[in-house]
């Protein structure tokens, strides 16, 4: 019959277990009859000795009764003297049935005689008869007699005392022979327990460390390597699938390493001829690979194309930016925001890149690596510095002229009495559309400003109220001409706050101006101020004011909301005209976004109340 593994444990376990066992019961019992046999010892000893006291007091007491009787008290010395002697004949009684050993007998023998002599000595005193001098007679006779009886019961107590000493001496040396038995046992069991072991270790652990030599050569590409199963158990069987496992992947790997080799060429051909800088994470964090531009970038930024995400600080967004993507997140959406981007110096001259990190399902089981694409946008960023620049060149440029203009104009509309209504009516829209131009110029100018970061804000507490009046006064003959209604609502109490009474003009302007471009004839625009509580505040921990323009126009789609507040962006680009085109030029709400932003404030875009319209809602917070 084949041999198992759970066999062998079985026998080797069984063996152990009863070997211990037998050992421990038999220890158990010695113990216990030695215990018992001590007990028994010393009981009977104990209890001769306590009734061998007994007897020599019940012998001093009868003593006493004679002197009481010698006394001249004969009544009660004879009633204490028979109580004594009734006392004493029954312990003497017990002690003599207790007494086994021979030695001991003697001795109770030769009490018995020495008692019954005293006795005997004793009444002759009690004669009534007997002549005087009865205590002299005591003393010498009776006394002497009594010492003897009292001397039998200490020698058997004595004889008792060294009986117990010499069973505790016998059970003593037959607990050290026990000892040493069990000794012996314990040293024969881990002898025992070592031959198992020798055994175990020849017969399981050397198939396994061969098994593991084996696997460990398998990782490291030998796949040549094979066990010799030494036995026909679970360890030999164990062996022969190894092989056969061994001998599958050698097959695998002959016949497919030529393709993989391909492929592996193949991949790193493609991102070697991308244009674009390319980076490989592992979940860890650690670079993986990376084609010549990225080597190039990062030695550009003194770091080798090597290491871990943490070392390779380029950028604070670039770092975070990854570890999204090894956390599994997809990437934003792609914008071009030249001031985000990474610039690098580049044999000389100036590169800029847009960093994308995208994350890579299954890169190891059950765990994300990234990939991180940078994308050169130096042109696109020199085109948009060249925007930047023109726009402010022209918009100084045309300041001058156009302030002559608007002056001019505004002389003439003086003396524009004698004119007839038509002319006075071109000389208004002459003068509505200088101002109007005169806006956008001054929007262009903070453009640059704002993208020169030198915009300035000239603060001083500002009245909520009062501003949107100043606002609204410019647009009402639009809002008239359109047909369109300017509902404002305000709180009880006037709302204060600090800001640039200028700027913050220029946004309601803006918001305004969105809302009537937008809204349909005939409808209704309104402006709605509150001032929340603070845990319904959109600016935590702060108390803030807030602001909302709601219109009833086409709306913004859901996925442009938050794209409104970048520069130059027009939905009107991004989805079929449906009507009449709306002109502008893409920076107003930028505009404002930025200057609420500086004010410490936020501006969002909302669909408006039923699905219909929008909602811009600017939060602001309050004096202090």
């Amino acid at each position: 019959m084949r041999s198992r593994l759970q066999t062998r444990f079985l026998l080797v376990g069984g063996l152990l277990v009863a070997t211990a066992t037998g050992g421990s019961v038999w220890s158990a019992l010695t113990f216990l009859r030695l215990k018992q046999v001590m007990d028994e010892a010393i009981q009977a000893s104990q209890e001769i000795i306590d009734l061998g006291a007994a007897l020599h007091s019940s012998l001093e007491r009868e003593d006493d009764a004679l002197l009481l009787f010698l006394s001249g008290d004969f009544l009660k010395a004879q009633n204490d003297l028979k109580i004594e002697r009734q006392r004493g004949d029954a312990r003497f009684e017990r002690l003599a049935n207790q007494v086994e050993i021979k030695e001991q007998r003697a001795l109770v023998v030769a009490l018995r005689r020495r008692i019954d002599e005293y006795r005997a000595a004793g009444d002759a005193l009690l004669n009534p008869n007997a002549q005087p001098g009865g205590l002299e007679q005591y003393h010498l006779r009776v006394n002497p007699l009594l010492r003897q009886a009292v001397l039998g019961c200490d020698q058997l107590r004595e004889m008792n005392f060294r009986s117990m000493r010499e069973a505790s001496l016998r059970v003593r040396d037959e607990a050290a022979r026990n000892i040493r038995l069990v000794l012996a046992i314990s040293v024969s069991m881990i002898g025992l327990g070592v031959a198992v072991s020798v055994w175990l270790a020849r017969t399981i652990l050397v198939p396994i460390r061969d098994l593991i030599e084996s696997v460990e050569a398998i990782r490291r590409g030998d796949f040549d390597r094979r066990v010799q199963p030494v036995s026909r158990d679970e360890l030999g069987q164990l062996g022969m699938g190894f092989n056969r496992m061994a001998e599958t992947l050698s097959e695998y790997r002959r016949s497919s390493v030529g393709t993989l080799l391909a492929a592996k060429t193949t991949l790193e051909a493609t991102l070697n001829a991308l244009p674009d800088a390319v980076m490989v994470f592992e979940p860890d964090g650690t670079l993986a690979s990376a084609n010549p531009l990225a080597k190039r970038i990062l030695a550009a930024r003194g770091f080798q194309a090597s290491g871990r995400l943490e070392n390779l600080t380029i950028s604070s967004d670039f770092v975070a930016s990854v570890r999204s993507a090894l956390s599994g997140r997809p990437p934003a959406a792609r914008r071009m925001d030249f001031a985000g981007s990474l610039c690098v110096l580049l044999d000389s001259e100036k590169r800029r890149f847009v960093v994308t990190a995208a994350p890579i399902a299954e890169f190891t089981p059950g765990r994300f690596g990234a990939v991180v694409v940078m994308d050169d946008v130096t042109e696109f960023a020199r085109l948009d510095e060249l925007r930047s620049e023109l726009i402010g060149v022209a918009s100084h440029e045309l300041k001058s002229p156009l302030t002559t203009l608007l002056m001019n104009l505004l002389m003439l509309r003086e003396g524009a009495a004698d004119l007839a209504k038509r002319h006075q009516e071109i000389l208004e829209a002459a003068v509505a559309g200088c101002e109007e131009l005169g806006q956008i110029i001054d929007e262009l100018l903070d453009l640059t400003r704002i993208e020169a970061g030198q915009l300035r804000l000239a603060t001083v507490p500002v009245e909520l109220g009062a501003l949107i009046a100043a606002a609204r006064q410019p647009l009402q003959a639009r809002f008239e001409d359109a047909g369109i209604r300017l509902e404002v609502r305000m709180p009880p109490t006037s709302v204060v706050l600090i800001g640039d009474p200028k700027r913050l003009q220029s946004v309601l302007i803006n918001i305004l101006n969105n809302a009537l471009k937008y809204s349909p004839a005939g409808g209704v625009i309104v402006v709605e101020v509150e001032v929340p509580s603070p845990q319904n505040a959109r600016l935590p921990n702060q108390r803030v004011v807030q602001m909302t323009v709601t219109d009833r126009g086409p709306g913004v789609p859901a996925e442009f909301c938050e794209r409104i507040f970048e520069k130059f962006f027009r939905v009107e680009h991004y989805r079929p005209s449906s009507g009449n085109i709306v002109w502008g030029s893409g920076i107003g709400l930028y505009l404002c976004h930025q200057i609420i932003k500086s004010h410490g404030g936020r501006i969002t875009c909302e669909t408006g109340p039923d699905g219909v319209g929008t909602r811009i809602v600017v939060t602001l917070p309050l004096k202090s």
